[in-house]
């Protein structure tokens, strides 16, 4: 059964993503006896917005879920941070009238390329993954040139890509937040195409994922998890226009009405345990997209989501299933690819966890044993 991971887009309320992540990976790895990844157990993971950033630090630069929440941190804190000063009223007036981007996106390429080179990799590393093994990735933008929903990748498709050899990776998380009135659009490509935040489109990019995954691993059984940011619209997110204040809210209340539709749709999926939708519904109004000084309140309300026992019921369910069906390319423990796919490769390897030491490290299958 091939699993897959929708993340919402919400700001610094994707900290309520990670949270929810942690837990429902914890409640897997009781049940399992060891340890994984999102990117060691999902096999696609979407996102749009601040799901789209997740899901690029999750699936393309494989970070553990504790260093990605120390970035996604350090993220909100540096990221949003107003592009004029405050002194600047004849600018903060302009951006008003005109709806400029408030905030400066250069503090969020510079942590991603940080990010890039601490893993060894290139600052203008592509998104595009060599490794037909591993996690596949995509994120939501917006062509500004035609409104369309645009999907950037980190693997080969029959689609019509022409940006699959030419996106970096920060170009990528770039373009997935740019938000409008937030961020100015990127231009990427030699073409310098245009694009702007997945959010304004897919906030909820469930039925772009399902769409995805669909056309990827057609005839294969699915396993869906969704995880939101909050139903509830947060508060005004700049000084700009109220037209962007009404935006934003439409953009969350479609994010669930989005869910609502897709589980009327796939009402089998649901009743059989196959599609799962995680989100705050009450809480995180008080926190706006922007508003990263109040992480200590969207801990609080998510906390207060996942102690409620219908929510634990519905983890419960749903690690249930995700054991039943395995892990990804088996992997029995937390292990780097290329060293997981050598011992795939010399065939000594087997899925079962060693019987002397329990740590599901190299073994022989035949005799199950360290």
């Amino acid at each position: 059964m091939r699993k897959i991971l929708s993340l919402d887009g919400g700001g610094v309320r994707g900290l309520s993503t990670l949270i929810i992540l942690r837990y429902i990976m914890e409640q897997l790895d009781e049940e399992r006896g060891f340890h994984l990844e999102p990117w060691q157990e999902f096999d696609l993971i979407g996102g749009t917005s601040t799901g789209g950033l997740l899901a690029i630090m999750l699936g393309r630069l494989r970070m553990s879920i504790d260093e990605c929440e120390d970035a996604y941190l350090q993220l909100s804190r540096r990221i949003f941070t107003p592009a004029r000063k405050d002194v600047d009223v004849a600018g903060r007036v302009y951006d008003f009238l005109k709806a400029n981007g408030k905030f400066d996106a250069k503090p969020l390429e510079e942590i991603v390329k940080h990010l890039l080179i601490e893993r060894g990799l290139s600052e203008d590393e592509l998104l595009l993954d060599k490794d037909e093994d591993s996690c596949k990735v995509f994120v939501c933008a917006v062509s500004g040139g035609n409104d369309s929903t645009v999907r950037i990748r980190t693997y080969k498709t029959r689609d019509h890509d022409p940006l699959l050899r030419h996106c970096k990776i920060w170009e990528a998380a770039r373009a997935t937040s740019a938000a409008s009135r937030l961020f100015e659009p990127i231009k990427i490509g030699p073409r310098g195409q245009e694009f702007v935040d997945g959010a304004l489109r897919h906030n909820n990019p469930i039925q772009i994922v399902d769409l995805e995954s669909d056309e990827l691993f057609r005839g294969e059984d699915r396993f869906i998890i969704s995880i939101g940011t909050g139903s509830a619209p947060g508060s005004a997110v700049t000084g700009n226009l109220l037209e962007l204040m009404q935006t934003l809210k439409k953009i969350v209340t479609d994010s669930e009405e989005k869910n609502q539709l897709f589980q009327a749709k796939n009402i089998d999926a649901v009743r059989t345990g196959r599609m799962y939708r995680f989100n705050v519904f009450h809480g995180l109004a008080d926190v706006g997209l922007h508003e990263h000084e109040f992480t200590n309140l969207i801990a609080d309300h998510t906390d207060a989501y996942l102690r409620m026992p219908d929510t634990r019921m519905q983890v419960m369910r749903c690690v249930a299933t995700m054991k039943e069906a395995g892990q990804r390319l088996d992997y029995i423990g937390g292990e780097d690819l290329d060293i997981h796919l050598e011992k795939l490769r010399l065939g000594d390897v087997g899925a079962e966890i060693c019987m002397h030491c329990q740590t599901g490290e190299f073994f022989q299958a035949a005799k199950s044993v360290c």
